[in-house]
């Protein structure tokens, strides 16, 4: 049975393309440029992670040092055993960057927010 992300998070990502224009027909400036390429590649390092090498990486995921995440997993090679992973967090990085730039912040599930903000882990 294939699961579809809650009714929010496609609100939110349409709303995201309305608000960047990504809908738009004209050709996009140059700064839109950037963003949509780092966007499209961050989609494609998750996909190449999370779908495509999903064996490896169940069998990867916990590696991290302790008291580190995902997203910092405190290793002096991210790509060492896992290449998929230091490629997706380079294009996580890289898009992050884009996005601060622009001023542009994620949009939290507001039931994580709520949970993390319960137990002051909550750092946005």
């Amino acid at each position: 049975m294939r699961r579809h992300p809650p009714d929010w998070v496609a609100e939110r990502i349409l709303l995201f393309g309305k608000n960047m224009n990504l809908f738009r027909k004209q050709p996009v400036n140059e700064d839109d440029q950037e963003l949509l390429i780092a966007l499209r590649e961050f989609i494609g390092a998750f996909e190449a992670l999370f779908h495509h090498d999903w064996t490896y990486a169940k069998t990867m995921i916990g590696d991290e040092e302790e008291g580190c995440t995902f997203l910092k997993p405190g290793l002096e090679d991210e790509t060492e055993d896992w290449g998929s992973r230091g490629e997706l967090l380079e294009k996580y990085r890289n898009l992050k960057s884009i996005m601060e730039k622009r001023g542009l912040q994620p949009i939290f599930n507001p039931h994580i927010k709520s949970f993390l903000e319960q137990y002051d882990q909550w750092t946005p």
